[in-house]
C-alpha cells in the first residue's frame, strides 16, 4: 500500500505536508492527520471540498458536474472528498488554515552557526536547529518563515536560500538597512550560538514543477529563493527547462553570489543570466538601469513560467509589464520583500 507526501497551501500562505495513503480520500487523509479540510456532502455533489492541484497526480471518484465542471476538472481543480493521490502533490486550499486547522504553525529552536557579509548591503544567516525531534521544515523551493529577532519581541519574514533536500544548516540573506529589528540585530550583536526561533513555513511563492521555460526577476535578497529553485532543479534532475535569471541591484557592491550562479551552469542547468544595476561606476560594464527595463518580448515569446522576487516597486513594474503583454496570470509567481 503505498503512501505520498502531500503539501496542502492555503489562502493565508500557511502550509502543512501529510502523508497520504492511496485508498484514502484526501479529505480522510487529512482528517487522519488532523486537519478538517472543509466539506459538506462527502459525495462528491456540493464542491464545497474544491481545490487545485498545483503538482502531483491523482484519481477521482465519482463527481457531480454541478461541483466539478469538465472545464474545471481540465484546469485540474479537484474535490477533495473523492481524490485519491498516485503520486505525491500540492494543492492549493482557497481558504483560510484557521478554518482547517486549530494548532499554529510548527516552530523549531535554532541557533546561529554564522553571520557573513556577502555585500555591501546583505549579510547571509546561517541557523541550525537544536535538538531536533520529529521532522525538519518540509518546506518547498521559493518559501519562506518567520525568524524571531534575538533580545526583542519582533520577527520577520525571511525566504530560504538553500533547497529543501538540505536540512543541516538553514540559509537566509538579509538586507541590512539604516534602521530595522532584524538589520540592527545582524549589523551590531549577531554571534554565533545566539537563539533564533524559525515558524512555518508559508508562501504561495513555490516552484512548480517545469513544464515549460521559465524566467526569474530577482531584485536584491528576492535571489535567495531563485537559488533555492535552482538547487532543488538540479537535486530533483528537472534541469531539461531553460531558465533566463534577471538580477538586480542598486549598484554593482550590491550584488552577490554571482559565482554561485554561474556555477549552475555546470550542474547542468540550461541557465542564462543578465545583470543590471540602478546606478553603475568606473569599473560596472554592465546594463544600468531598472532590472525590469530587461524584460523583452523574446524572453516570453515560447510561454513561460514566470518567478518575481524583489521589492514591491519593483513586482508591481513587472507585473504591469506582463499584464500589458497578455501574460496568463496564472503563470505569473510573485513575492514581494519588505524592508525589515
Amino acid at each position: 500500500m503505498s503512501k505520498y507526501n502531500v503539501t496542502l497551501v492555503f489562502e493565508d500562505g500557511r502550509s502543512e505536508n501529510i502523508l497520504a495513503d492511496e485508498n484514502d480520500t484526501l479529505y480522510m487523509a487529512c482528517l487522519r492527520n488532523k486537519i478538517r479540510i472543509l466539506t459538506d456532502c462527502l459525495e462528491g455533489a456540493c464542491a464545497t471540498c474544491k481545490g487545485l492541484c498545483v503538482e502531483g497526480e491523482y484519481d477521482l471518484d465519482d463527481v457531480s458536474e454541478e461541483a466539478l465542471s469538465e472545464e474545471e476538472a481540465a484546469q485540474r481543480e479537484v474535490l477533495t472528498c473523492q481524490m485519491h493521490v498516485r503520486s505525491d502533490c500540492v494543492i492549493e486550499l482557497p481558504y483560510e488554515s484557521r478554518l482547517a486547522m486549530k494548532s499554529e504553525p510548527q516552530s523549531w529552536a535554532c541557533k546561529v552557526v554564522a553571520v557573513e557579509s556577502v555585500s555591501s548591503t546583505v549579510q547571509r544567516l546561517d541557523v541550525e536547529i537544536v535538538d531536533l525531534e520529529g521532522e525538519a521544515p518540509g518546506f518547498m523551493p521559493g518559501q519562506y518563515v518567520h525568524l524571531s529577532v534575538p533580545e526583542t519581541d519582533e520577527k520577520r519574514s525571511y525566504s530560504f536560500a538553500n533547497p529543501p533536500h538540505e536540512t543541516d544548516i538553514y540559509s537566509f540573506f538579509i538586507k541590512v538597512l539604516e534602521q530595522g529589528a532584524m538589520s540592527d540585530y545582524v549589523r551590531d550583536r549577531a554571534q554565533t550560538g545566539d537563539q533564533i526561533t524559525m515558524t512555518g513555513p508559508f508562501g504561495h511563492f513555490y516552484l512548480r514543477n517545469p513544464e515549460r521555460p521559465i524566467l526569474m526577476v530577482a531584485g536584491g535578497t528576492g535571489l535567495a529563493p531563485m537559488l533555492s529553485m535552482l538547487d532543488h532543479m538540479v537535486e530533483s534532475g528537472a534541469t531539461s527547462r531553460p531558465v533566463h535569471l534577471l538580477v538586480g541591484a542598486n549598484d554593482p557592491e550590491e550584488l552577490f553570489h554571482l559565482d554561485v550562479i554561474e556555477a549552475y551552469k555546470t550542474k547542468g542547468v540550461s541557465l542564462t543570466t543578465e545583470i543590471a544595476v540602478v546606478e553603475g561606476n568606473d569599473g560596472w560594464q554592465g546594463e544600468t538601469g531598472h532590472v525590469t527595463a530587461l524584460l523583452r518580448d523574446e524572453l516570453i515569446a515560447d510561454g513561460v513560467d514566470i518567478y518575481l522576487c524583489g521589492p514591491p516597486p519593483m513586482i508591481e513594474a513587472a507585473e504591469s509589464w506582463l499584464a500589458d503583454k497578455g501574460i496568463d496570470d496564472k503563470l505569473v509567481h510573485a513575492e514581494k520583500f519588505l524592508p525589515s
